[in-house]
């Protein structure tokens, strides 16, 4: 403590004590200053004079604020050991030892519980109104008291300067505003507590949340005496929720509190299973539109349990295990979401109606396909993807979004994902397209699935080695998105870490680096919450984009904390050869190599690791291996993947160099055409985007080799003639 807080701290005690024991306007100055005592021992702690006081506090506003925050410490600190965090009293008859616990531990697991939390909070605030009637009767007559001297202009009066960092301090400076805010740094930490049930509130929420919760709790309780105190906390956490939490969260933090207190109300009804079940299947999509996945799993599995013995709800448990199955799905859990499919497929077939077990089928056995692009192996979901299209195909409406359109889209948009996953970019390119032109034909420009659509266009781009026109795209799709999704969500982070994939590629590392600082989809909150699988992939991009700027130390100190797939190895090995250590990274790839025996599938992976072990072994004077590594590569593209794929070009590029400082320039130009290449493929585009390193890279190399920068003319402006 300042020597100012403490002397604010006994006038506290001393002004309490006065307001205790009499009337607002019959207790003087005198009375409370001869009460101060301050902590000097001998007889000098004994009292102070009116002069003495008025230098402090200037106000007797300030007195009386001063008096509530130090009767309701009071009050909280003596109510140890009585009460649970729900508000239920014990031998004490106060709120005991979990209440005051409250403030710190785990957020709440649902809204429900969240605004408990909060009500217990307010609660506490009532009964302390309740035990301390006489006193606060008093100060409500003095927190609004203007003295004769502010009154007069000729005085001069200026507010006096107190250090509101500290907690007398800042209760003192709300006093002479006329503000009761004695009791939000009780609520300051609860109200946090709550709100991280659907956010992360950024720095100052909680605490201007809490003085303003403080002083409406004081002006209502204290203008109420009488008011039942259950009916009064509860109002006021209604209050702030749509005041405070609402906006913090969005729209769908309402929409979610009313879901489960259906649910909730259902449950202790108990008269009719059906009403529980249809209240948790609202609760359940309210979820998936939120940025609370985990959640969203939970609900979904205990939805399920609660459909598995009806046949009559055998759709209802068809949609509700394919729900659960995408929130395990953009959670990370793989098997978990195969699970949830495949239960999902096993249900549709036992539909009577023979066009919903089609449709209900035909979404499962789609998502069972992306299943299989996430675990590696994009190939064969491909091919999934591709006969699930051509069996519905013939069922495409020529206009509208019916559902059988709606299905076909997704499904086409998936393929487009999958087929860029297992390195055949040009054609993921061209799906890409042609799904984005048909949302915009149908829905329009603007449409969250026109965006959605968009997204992954640029993402087929960045794959097919064009990021600049990949950010023009992602960053349009993002703004849109961003406008009609909470921000923190799974799919505007989605978003962010795409974007700050493009940077990284297009030769900006500083600028991913900057992108995933500080942002919702690096904290622990979006882990735990949303999406640990999204969590880790920003990691790893973050810690890519650090060793291409220079940082590889740091690289893998943050790749030591995520999952060792096979992803991470291969950024571990490039870590460890930008670390100058090339015998950790041939033996990280050598371990990687082994692991792929089993995903034959992952072309593109393959190809960066025959890449990566290329340059470690050059690195290391095993010219031989390098050689075959570097042959090994090349063989891919045509066959594996697209000739034209960025890894095989980056391979071609890394020969050409060698070459050049061998002196065997004369197969420099073989190898760098491709790269040079500026003819259209199938997808309309040259091999390489204008301004892609990998370009400029393979520019400058011809040049050295006496060649020319591109294998056709360069375009003159028709202007010039």
């Amino acid at each position: 403590m300042s020597a100012q807080e403490r002397r604010l701290a006994a006038i506290a005690a001393a002004s309490a004590d006065a307001f205790r024991h009499g009337g607002y306007h019959q207790v003087r100055a005198e009375d409370v200053a001869e009460r101060v005592r301050l902590p000097r021992g001998g007889e000098r702690d004994r009292g102070r004079s009116a002069v003495w006081l008025y230098n402090e506090v200037r106000s007797r506003r300030v007195l009386v604020a001063l008096a509530v925050k130090h009767a309701f410490d009071e009050f909280t600190a003596c109510d140890a050991d009585s009460v649970d965090a729900t508000g239920g009293t014990g031998a004490a008859g106060g709120t005991g030892a979990a209440d005051g616990d409250a403030a710190g531990g785990e957020p709440p697991h649902s809204l429900l519980d969240a605004q408990n939390l909060v009500t217990a909070a307010l609660r506490r605030v009532a009964r302390f109104h309740q035990v301390e009637r006489f006193m606060l009767s008093q100060v409500r007559l003095g927190i609004g008291d203007i003295s004769t001297s502010e009154k007069r202009l000729s005085a001069g009066q200026s507010q006096p300067v107190w250090e509101t960092t500290e907690v007398y301090g800042a209760t003192a400076a709300a006093g002479w505003d006329g503000r009761v805010t004695a009791y939000a740094r009780y609520l300051a930490p609860r109200l946090e507590r709550a709100a991280l049930t659907v956010g992360v509130p950024p720095g100052g929420w909680a605490e201007a949340s809490a003085e303003r919760l403080s002083e409406l709790a004081f002006r209502s309780m204290v203008d109420d005496p009488e008011g039942p105190a259950d009916h009064q906390a509860a109002a006021l956490e209604a209050h702030w929720f749509a005041r405070d939490l609402v906006p913090l969260a969005g729209e769908w933090a309402g929409r979610l509190r009313t879901a489960e207190q259906a649910a909730e109300l259902a449950r202790r009804i108990g008269a009719d299973g059906r009403a529980r079940t249809r209240a948790l299947d609202v609760v359940l999509q309210v979820l998936l539109d939120s940025p609370l996945l985990a959640r969203a799993a939970e609900v979904g599995g205990e939805l399920a349990g609660l459909l598995a013995d009806d046949p009559s709800e055998l759709r209802a448990l068809c949609d509700v295990t394919g729900r659960q199955g995408l929130a395990w799905l953009r959670l990370g859990d793989l098997p978990a979401a195969r699970a949830c499919f495949e239960h999902s497929l096993r249900v549709a077939g036992e539909l009577p109606v023979p066009a919903d077990a089609k449709s209900c089928g035909s979404r499962a056995e789609h998502n069972l396909a992306e299943v299989l692009v996430e675990t590696g192996r994009p190939s064969e979901g491909l091919r999934k993807l591709e006969d699930l299209y051509d069996e519905q195909a013939g069922d495409l409406p020529a206009t509208g979004t019916a559902p059988a359109w709606r299905r076909l889209t997704l499904i086409r948009q998936a393929m487009a994902r999958a087929a860029s996953r297992a390195g055949r970019t040009v054609t993921g390119v061209a799906l890409a397209e042609a799904a984005l032109a048909d949302r915009e034909e149908r829905l329009g420009r603007d449409n969250v699935n026109t965006a959605s659509a968009r997204v992954t266009f640029a993402e087929a781009l960045l794959a097919a080695g064009h990021p600049a026109q990949a950010r023009h795209h992602l960053t349009e799709a993002l703004r849109l998105r961003a406008q009609q999704l909470t921000p923190e969500g799974y799919w505007p982070q989605y978003d962010t870490v795409r974007l700050a994939e493009i940077e990284l590629a297009a030769g900006f590392p500083a600028q991913a680096v900057r992108l995933l600082t500080d942002v919702a989809v690096t904290g622990e909150w979006f882990a735990r919450r949303v999406s640990p699988r999204l969590h880790a992939e920003a990691s790893l991009v973050r810690c890519l984009a650090l060793t291409a700027s220079g940082e590889p130390a740091q690289a893998l100190a943050g790749l030591r904390a995520l999952p060792p797939d096979r992803a991470v190895r291969r950024a571990q090995a490039a870590a460890q050869l930008a670390l100058g250590d090339a015998t950790a990274a041939a033996r990280t790839l050598a371990a990687l190599a082994k692991a792929e025996r089993d995903h034959g599938d992952d072309f593109p992976g393959q190809a960066e690791r025959l890449l990566l072990t290329a340059r470690a072994a050059h690195a290391l004077g095993r010219d031989g291996e390098a050689e075959a590594a570097s042959a090994a590569l090349l063989s891919m593209g045509g066959e594996s993947l697209d000739a034209c794929h960025p890894v095989v070009l980056a391979g071609r590029l890394d020969l050409a160099l060698l070459r050049v400082g061998a002196g065997r320039v004369e197969e420099v130009s073989s190898l760098l055409a491709p790269l040079l290449d500026r003819r259209p493929l199938a997808h309309g585009r040259a091999p390489l985007g204008d301004g892609y390193p990998l370009l400029a890279a393979a520019r400058s190399v011809a040049i050295r080799a006496g060649g020319s920068p591109s294998i056709t003319p360069e375009d003159r402006l028709w202007e010039n003639g």
